[in-house]
């Protein structure tokens, strides 16, 4: 039987170093989470909240967020976690839980899909250094969205996105109108976002964290798709990290999104690893 450790708990703090990279999230937002552990050697972490921490379910829906510390237990002990996690996560009436685990790690995925989680994205990581230039093309305008537009870029988003397979990007995207306006603030000083124009049509979007080197969305409206925007908006995008001194470009694709890896590889993107998002939802709630 794992023992389960509060945050709180006198015994957890010889666990709490140990920890400290999955626990920064719930510390920055003053969430609580619990500490499962065989012995000394912690195993996982469950945080407790309400959305917007995952951004996958309405304002205010009860979350419980879990993370594996580390793969190499055996098929029992992952069962155990899996098991005492989801059940845990009940007591704090989570309505969704997650977890995201690397895709080779096929005991762990198995033993959440053995407490009725489900997979709801399986993505590559792509990578690309950036040691060279990216000429973006002239006959597409990429203009910086203000802060009063993003209303309309996320209308934007959600149908320049359509069809794309990324399950996640769809429920997030779905959930940002309703976001209060402190948080729509937080997240627009987080990334950069842009509309894409042709001939003073929007026919495109991205947005990037130069902080984290990271592209997170390039969209293409339906009806202009196949004609190469999303290629310059991406070496658009690039040349932006660049600017802002990344040495690397990362984003994450759908591995059913066959026209966004052709297009990222042909850019120079690798696949650098796979990852699997799993989800156990309330079907009452």
């Amino acid at each position: 039987m794992l023992k389960v450790y509060s945050h709180t708990d006198a015994d957890a703090k010889p666990l709490l170093p140990q920890v400290s990279r999955f626990t920064k999230m719930a510390e920055l937002m003053k969430l609580p989470f619990w500490i499962f552990a065989e012995g000394s050697n912690p195993i996982g972490i469950v945080t407790a909240g309400k959305e917007p921490l995952q951004m996958l379910a309405p304002i205010g829906t009860q979350v419980a967020v879990i993370d594996l510390i580390q793969n190499d237990w055996n098929p029992r002990v992952l069962k155990d976690f899996a098991s005492q996690s989801l059940k845990l996560a009940l007591e704090n009436d989570a309505q969704i839980a997650t977890i995201e685990l690397a895709s080779k790690e096929k005991n762990a995925i198995d033993s959440f899909l053995g407490v009725d989680f489900r997979v709801l994205a399986d993505t590559f990581t792509m990578t690309l250094q950036l040691g060279r230039e990216f000429d973006a093309s002239e006959d597409i305008e990429l203009r910086l969205v203000q802060r009063e537009e993003m209303a309309k870029w996320i209308e934007l988003a959600r149908k320049f996105l359509s069809g794309s397979a990324d399950v996640v990007m769809e429920r997030i995207l779905k959930q940002l109108g309703d976001f209060p306006e402190n948080l729509l603030d937080m997240y627009y000083s987080m990334e950069k976002f842009y509309f894409a124009n042709v001939n003073k049509h929007e026919i495109g979007i991205l947005n990037f964290s130069p902080g984290a080197g990271r592209i997170s969305n390039v969209g293409v409206e339906p009806s202009s798709r196949g004609q190469g925007h999303g290629k310059k908006i991406m070496l658009f995008g690039l040349q932006q990290l660049k600017g802002a001194g990344c040495k690397q470009a990362h984003l994450r694709v759908h591995v059913d999104n066959k026209p966004a890896l052709n297009l990222y590889k042909s850019l120079g993107f690798e696949v650098s690893g796979r990852r699997t998002f799993l989800i156990w939802e309330d079907e009452e709630a």
